[in-house]
């Protein structure tokens, strides 16, 4: 899902998928609204176990 300010330009971002070992991963991706770089990225991987895992990124991305 995306989600744009009242010029059209991009602020952020959520995508979501599953590994084939059925971790869930969700990914939160925030941009700078006027150079369109990366300002922060959040992920979170939750396992079968039920253990989550937080990575987060400042000024860049790990995962698309």
């Amino acid at each position: 899902m995306k989600s744009f300010d009242n010029s059209g330009r991009l602020v952020a971002e959520i995508n979501h998928f599953r590994t084939t070992d059925g971790k869930s991963v969700t990914t939160n991706t925030m941009y700078d609204t006027t150079s369109g770089r990366v300002v922060n990225q959040n992920i979170a991987v939750f396992e079968t176990n039920g253990k989550v895992t937080t990575t987060n990124v400042i000024n860049g991305k790990l995962l698309p």
